[in-house]
């Protein structure tokens, strides 16, 4: 399942509530898997926020088995997507919010499932239309030009840093000098 990752914005531990940008419109990343690139449209999960808006969970780094909130509102303009989580009470919600306070999540990210995509006028793949099926907090969060903000399909650090993993050893000493001989 594809992931976009985003900006958390405000914390109320008072409140229990995390504000953050879901999804960061017509600004490209290169950390979606595609070489082109790719770019969330605006409205992509309208439909979702229409049917589902107040029951998307809130994960952390997208594990499943640890639901920590839920969403309770979606702001949906022109340029973003800002969606206000409720965190459960008890020892999981007060670690995750101390968490969050403190930085150590500092984005958020989307699972969902991708209805409609095709590619822009240059080239970049656009998502645009998906079916939202969770939140979760994330440390890395990718769309760059968000600050903090979040991006999708995100790889993890060991996956960005693969490429540079298991160099094949190159022997850079200088080329000894070549003797040379006479044929006289």
């Amino acid at each position: 399942m594809p992931e976009l990752h985003m900006e958390v914005r405000n914390v109320d531990t008072t409140s229990r509530t995390i504000v953050g940008v879901a999804a960061p419109y017509n600004e490209v990343t290169l950390l979606a898997g595609d070489p082109a690139g790719e770019r969330i449209m605006p409205g992509v999960f309208r439909r979702t926020i229409e049917h589902r808006g107040a029951k998307i969970p809130l994960l952390v780094n997208h594990g499943r088995d640890r639901v920590v909130g839920y969403s309770r509102k979606w702001d949906d303009t022109s340029t973003e997507l800002v969606g206000t989580f409720a965190v459960n009470e008890g020892a999981d919600g007060d670690a995750v919010l101390e968490d969050v306070r403190h930085g150590y999540y500092a984005g958020l990210s989307c699972g969902f499932v991708e209805l409609r995509v095709g590619r822009g006028d240059d080239g970049v793949r656009e998502v645009r239309e998906g079916k939202l099926v969770e939140t979760s907090l994330v440390g890395i969060p990718a769309y760059e030009g968000a600050g903090v903000l979040a991006v999708r399909n995100a790889q993890d650090l060991a996956t960005l840093l693969a490429p540079f993993q298991n160099r094949p050893t190159v022997n850079l000493d200088p080329i000894p000098p070549l003797s040379y001989r006479s044929l006289h």
